[in-house]
């Protein structure tokens, strides 16, 4: 039985890809092409920022369901001992590296990362704050 590939995405790329409406990203269709026959997971922290964001936003009765029925459906990474001992390994790495994602306001892409090098996936991102940490394969 073959396995499929899986691969976490950031909190920019499911945003653009599933939850915007009307998007002229150019990347989108890049980000189609290579999630094509991968199943798609993000992490809880993922799913914070778009509940966050959505709420902040005021979105309407409609748009919050439709935001959580996509969310529901979508498999996400909980904070389990692998990805805390993921998360912690990362940060010191990060800090004794120099790499930026051990500032501070990194904390929630840290997260991100974390969930996916502790369930050994890659990581699909739009921004490249990602590039160059430890332990992580990351594709934009």
């Amino acid at each position: 039985m073959n396995q499929v590939a899986a691969t976490v995405v950031d909190t920019d790329v499911f945003s653009l890809m599933y939850l915007r409406r009307a998007n002229s990203d150019s990347r989108v269709a890049g980000w189609r092409e290579y999630l094509t026959g991968r199943r798609v997971l993000i992490s809880f922290q993922t799913r914070a920022e778009v509940l966050a964001g959505a709420r902040s936003a005021q979105w309407g009765g409609r748009r919050m369901a439709e935001t959580i029925e996509i969310l529901d459906r979508t498999p996400t990474i909980r904070p389990d001992n692998e990805v805390v001992d993921a998360y912690a390994e990362l940060a010191a790495e990060c800090r004794r590296l120099g790499h930026g994602l051990q500032a501070r306001e990194h904390t929630g892409d840290r997260w991100v990362a974390a969930c996916a090098i502790a369930k050994r996936v890659d990581l699909l991102a739009g921004d490249s704050i990602y590039q160059g940490a430890p332990h992580l394969v990351v594709h934009s």
